[in-house]
């Protein structure tokens, strides 16, 4: 297969994820419908935009939304971090909440991972994200929802809502630190490496794609990219301090492993 055919069929794949549904309305009826076992949870006090202790004693980390952190240790809190919470609180205290747990049901911190639902059946982290309060994030293999809150997202993105209003997108160039980010910047060289495919950002970024993800993306970037410039999320480690790293190497990688992830502009 041409480059030229390649590079078409991703563009359209792109066209086709972020257009899956004509509006979030149908959306909720279509793709964000509760599966089945969902259990009856109560909460007992909201963490943050994407975190709540549940009656049980559970901690609960929603799945596919990433809220802005509050402040800690003397920082300030992100710009609608503290809206986000709010917004949780009154969608889940005091409310009949159905919780569904995910492929992975727990993170490295031991929190539950999970998709909370209301009374009716409508989803938590949706509703988040279409009223521009969170960040739609996918991380294999707890995927079921995942064009659902991509379309959640999407509404929010095109009417401006929340942190959509004045969103800037951090040029990977000007990245001074790792943690969650949502960045542009332009691909410089592709390369292979055993099982994994290497993408160099002109700047102190490199991606990585494990082929253990290929099966998610239907096809993967290849030497037409180079040049190309991409939108790009996701929690992106600092090299700096790992030992052992050699001169010249990319201080930022970001781990890809879903197609939300990066988007070719």
């Amino acid at each position: 297969m041409s480059n030229r055919k390649k590079a078409l069929q991703w563009g359209a794949f792109f066209v086709a994820w972020f257009l899956l549904v004509p509006s979030f309305a149908q959306a909720r009826g279509d793709l964000c419908t509760m599966p089945a076992g969902a259990k009856p949870v109560t909460s007992q006090r909201v963490t943050d935009g994407d975190t709540l202790r549940l009656q049980d004693g559970r901690r609960l980390r929603l799945i596919g939304v990433n809220a802005p952190e509050l402040g800690r240790d003397g920082k300030p809190s992100e710009p609608y971090a503290q809206a986000a919470k709010r917004r949780l609180q009154a969608l889940a205290d005091g409310r009949k909440l159905h919780l569904v747990t995910g492929s992975e049901a727990t993170d490295r911190y031991g929190r539950t991972l999970g998709y909370l639902f209301d009374e009716h059946g409508a989803n938590l982290e949706a509703q988040l994200l279409a009223e521009g309060l969170g960040y739609a994030v996918a991380i294999p293999p707890n995927l079921a929802l995942v064009a659902c809150h991509a379309a959640a997202e999407d509404q929010a993105r095109s009417a401006r809502l929340g942190l959509w209003r004045s969103q800037s997108i951090t040029p990977a160039s000007a990245l001074r630190s790792g943690g969650f980010h949502l960045l542009r910047g332009k691909v410089s060289a592709i390369n292979h490496a055993g099982s994994t495919l290497w993408i160099d950002l002109e700047g102190p970024v490199i991606l990585r794609l494990s082929m253990a993800d290929r099966r998610h993306f239907p096809v993967l970037p290849d030497a037409s990219w180079v040049g190309a410039e991409l939108e790009l999320r996701g929690w992106l480690l600092d090299r700096q301090s790992w030992s052992g790293m050699r001169p010249g190497y990319r201080r930022f990688m970001l781990n890809v492993r879903h197609p939300l992830q990066l988007r070719r502009l």
